[in-house]
């Protein structure tokens, strides 16, 4: 399956290319090509943040269910109290791992988030700059006609 993240595969020859600069153009100033920026790529690639953002909260709500689930089951046959009188001090330990792992998650979906944001903002940013400029070359009157 292939995501927007994924490099085109090539066969043959290496290449370095910097988005859409023929390679041959060389490094001077005076070459007439443009840095060319694919917005539908961009989209799709804060489209595809924001459902695995959506995937690690599932994923979060299962290890959360699990260790809750886990942590009552193993207090459940113990007297309480010290490790020695039957309680078991791995229970708190598991609560404890999953407010851990709760707050990664937290970490982790506000990154998703904030990169999901900048992608469709840079979007916006492209796709409107090319419209003024496109809008400004057609408002240049050449003697012409």
């Amino acid at each position: 399956m292939s995501t927007p993240f994924d490099a085109p595969q090539h066969s043959g020859s290496t290449q370095t290319r910097l988005n859409s600069v023929p390679a041959e153009g060389g490094g001077g100033g005076g070459g007439g090509g443009g840095t060319n920026v694919d917005t539908q790529r961009l989209d799709e690639a804060a489209n595809a943040l924001v459902e695995l953002r959506g995937d690690t909260e599932n994923v979060d709500n299962g290890a959360d269910d699990d260790c809750l689930s886990a942590s009552r089951g193993l207090n459940k046959h113990s007297a309480g109290g010290m490790a020695e009188a039957g309680s078991w001090a791995t229970a708190g330990s598991l609560v404890t791992m999953d407010v851990r792992w709760g707050s990664q998650i937290i970490n982790l979906k506000s990154l998703l988030q904030d990169i999901s944001d900048k992608l469709h903002t840079t979007s916006g940013h492209y796709t409107s700059t090319e419209q003024e400029e496109q809008a400004r070359q057609r408002s240049i009157s050449t003697p012409f006609g």
